[in-house]
């Protein structure tokens, strides 16, 4: 099983991601937090199991709800898998990472 980490920018993107969620719909960000949650268990499992991301092939890409990506990176040599940023998706990716 491999550890999961998220880097400083990745935490706060989340959290600005559940306040705009919960500002329009309480739920909304439950469910976003919980899809977190649910894609860091799973990703210690398999965490080969997406894609990379086309445009810059040193991520993977973590589907998340409300349109928003999670971009991680793998170390097999360390077991250690390592959450870079969530971004929505209508974003200026490329250039954000």
């Amino acid at each position: 099983m491999y550890s999961v980490e998220y880097l400083p920018s990745a935490r706060v993107d989340i959290l600005e991601a559940e306040i705009y969620l919960f500002e329009h719909s309480p739920p909304a960000a439950d469910k976003f937090a919980e899809a977190i949650e649910k894609q860091t268990d799973l990703l210690a499992e398999h965490p080969m199991m997406y894609p990379l991301y086309k445009e810059d092939e040193r991520f993977r890409l973590m589907p998340l709800p409300y349109e928003y990506l999670g971009f991680y990176r793998v170390d097999e040599t360390a077991e250690t898998l390592t959450v870079h940023r969530v971004i929505r998706e209508m974003r200026d990716i490329p250039n954000i990472l």
